[in-house]
């Protein structure tokens, strides 16, 4: 599972993954690893949520806790 989450997100690296989960839970997103776009809250009214983003481009979801759960799995 952990190489199919890499191959997704176009990361090299488990800490590449990490690296980029913790940018969205601290509210500060890197720019989307699938096609460089702008990532945003899924969720931006009374349920803004740092968990959900979606990239303003390419309209990729990223849920955070997902990504992590699929990485962990072995």
């Amino acid at each position: 599972m952990e190489k199919d989450v890499l191959t997704k997100l176009n990361m090299k690296s488990r800490n590449e993954v990490i690296v980029f989960l913790k940018s969205l839970w601290s509210e500060k997103p890197q720019s989307c690893p699938i096609c460089g776009g702008q990532l945003d809250f899924l969720h931006k009214k009374a349920k803004k949520s740092n968990c959900d983003w979606i990239c303003k481009s390419c309209k990729e979801r990223f849920d955070t806790i997902k990504i992590l759960n699929e990485l962990n799995e072995r």
